[in-house]
């Protein structure tokens, strides 16, 4: 058997003996689902509790072959039994830790569930609160399975559910019109969400409880859930880390145009979009998802160039029109950034040489660093807008050891900052019920820095993007448990969330009363603190990002503030 394609004979003789051990084993977990019986495993928390595990669940058909680019099918009933010992492949993307090799499967709609506890036969008594986590990756890589509940199940009854969706030009391509209108990712993202109320009662779960995370593009993606008509009613309170649907990395320009070229560079004809999609169905999914490297023209910036764009026709609109313009469901929120989002990004064009090219080649360079090359709103103005954002971040200077904290704001303020506030308070606006917000400044003994170069990282300096996840999901090489600091970090944190998916409201468990954002879009931005030292300070600004300098930028995402009346009347979509 080819071992490219196939599973190897071995392979396939280890995969059916562990099938038949397990499923034969007396106390192996047993769960039915709508689909056919399950058969899971035991893993542990990090305090050695144990708890049931049921990995690699089809919630959806396989999107391949003449279900490539169609919206997510039912998942057909198995017979026998289904080994969930085993997690489901990835979605086809790039791995980041192996220099974008493209790694997964198309068949990849999986998604993996924790419990404590299992109902009785009947499926009576005592349901428990759901967490669905959504993974983060630009939109174009990553896989749920990457975080896991160890931390978060230690001490809480809830059911946990991890999930994939389809990535990248797989899962966000469009032609613009009724044949592929785009943001089959999210339309997969709900599949998983409605095969949760149908089927979380197996495990024990509450489907009339359910709290939806997401960290960066997954908390994009839970904000965009918060708007989206699909997915009303399939949840009850969100989590947002480092991430919204105002950020100008969560939505995509020119999805059509670029969905045009990926045709044209695997020699498909672009006449219309019946040949441009029937084409690509014929073409192998690896060179499909390989093509995403053409929209990254510097350093791999932008880096999410596919993603949720609105949808012009088609029969059920995940997105209709743009973000700003949709009403958030009424429930609790709640949100948070890092001290220092940028500086991971900042530390890898730092490691790639790019200083001296992009001190260099400002103007040519930065519209792709800061991602703003497809919303200038006259492109005469185009040296004019990096030449002000460089003179306010920078003033004379350049791009060196004295000024790297002023490129790590400024990258801090446009890919996180001023947009994920905007949104905690256009939530809060629109809304009865609460926003909370936070700012993660804890440096504890781990953090993604390190792996640019252990020596750039030391315990008690900064705090970049994913920083925060590693206190309450646990992911692999992130073993923050093993030190006693970090321990109470971990209790802390789970206590924020637990306390929150419980009750609409997190406990900072002392005499500091967490306040939500003001309802009045022109109070100064409240939020908490979260201090080095493990305490709680409130905070105040008026000015969150430095949202001001950039909504005064001519860009046309700043679509209802400050574009001329001649602007406007442009397509965003084109």
């Amino acid at each position: 058997m080819n071992k490219k394609y196939g599973i190897s004979l071995n392979l396939f003789l280890f995969l059916f003996i562990g099938y038949f051990l397990t499923c034969s084993a007396s106390n192996t977990p047993k769960v039915h689902v709508n689909s056919g019986q399950i058969a899971g495993g035991f893993e542990y928390t990090y305090n050695g509790r144990k708890i049931y595990s049921f990995l690699g669940i089809p919630y959806a058909s396989p999107p391949v072959q003449n279900y490539r680019f169609k919206e997510p099918q039912p998942v057909k009933p198995w017979l026998g039994i289904w080994n969930a010992t085993i997690p489901g492949s990835a979605c086809l993307g790039p791995d980041y830790e192996s220099n974008y090799e493209i790694v997964g499967q198309e068949d990849c709609l999986y998604l993996n569930v924790y419990t404590p506890k299992l109902p009785d036969g009947n499926r009576s008594g005592y349901l428990m609160n759901v967490v669905v986590h959504i993974h983060g990756g630009s939109f174009i890589s990553g896989q749920g399975i990457s975080y896991g509940p160890q931390y978060l199940l230690d001490t809480n009854d809830f059911v946990y559910v991890s999930i994939n969706y389809r990535l990248g030009i797989l899962g966000f391509a469009s032609t613009g019109d009724s044949v592929l209108p785009g943001n089959n990712g999210m339309k997969d993202q709900v599949a998983a969400l409605k095969w949760i109320q149908q089927n979380i009662v197996a495990f024990g779960g509450d489907p009339n409880n359910v709290t939806i995370t997401g960290l960066s593009a997954g908390a994009s993606s839970v904000h965009y859930h918060l708007i989206s008509p699909m997915s009303k009613g399939l949840f009850n309170r969100a989590i947002l880390q480092s991430g919204s649907a105002f950020c100008h990395w969560s939505y995509t320009e020119n999805v059509a145009q670029k969905t045009k070229y990926v045709a044209k560079m695997l020699g498909c004809p672009t006449n219309n979009s019946v040949d441009i999609v029937e084409c690509l169905r014929s073409r192998p999914g690896t060179s499909i998802t390989k093509s995403f490297i053409h929209f990254m023209p510097w350093k791999y910036n932008p880096f999410s160039p596919f993603g949720p764009t609105i949808e012009v026709e088609g029969d059920e609109k995940f997105l209709p029109v743009i973000p700003e313009k949709l009403i958030p469901y009424d429930i609790p929120v709640l949100m948070s950034v890092t001290q220092d989002e940028g500086l991971s990004t900042a530390l890898y064009i730092i490691y790639e040489n790019g200083i001296n090219e992009l001190n260099n080649n400002w103007n040519e360079y930065l519209p792709h660093l800061l991602d703003y090359n497809y919303t200038i709103s006259n492109e005469n103005l185009r040296s004019k807008i990096a030449q002000d954002i460089k003179e306010f971040y920078f003033g004379d200077k350049i791009i060196s050891k004295d000024t790297i904290s002023n490129f790590v704001e400024m990258i801090s303020d446009r890919t996180f900052g001023y947009a994920v506030s905007k949104a905690a308070q256009h939530i809060a606006e629109m809304n009865t019920a609460p926003v909370y917000f936070h700012e993660f400044g804890y440096s504890g003994n781990y953090s993604v820095i390190a792996s640019f170069d252990p020596k750039s990282y030391s315990r008690g300096s900064n705090v970049t993007h994913c920083d925060e996840i590693i206190y309450l999901l646990n992911m692999k090489g992130f073993s923050v448990h093993d030190n006693e600091e970090d321990t109470k970090m971990i209790k802390t944190m789970v206590n924020i969330w637990a306390t929150f998916i419980k009750n609409g409201a997190p406990d900072i468990g002392n005499s500091e009363i967490w306040l939500p954002v003001s309802k009045n879009p022109a109070d100064p931005f409240r939020f908490v603190k979260i201090t080095q030292q493990q305490t709680f300070k409130n905070r105040e600004h008026s000015n969150h990002g430095n949202y001001e300098f950039w909504s005064r930028l001519p860009l046309t995402e700043f679509y209802n503030i400050n574009v001329p009346e001649d602007v406007k009347t442009i397509d965003r979509v084109l």
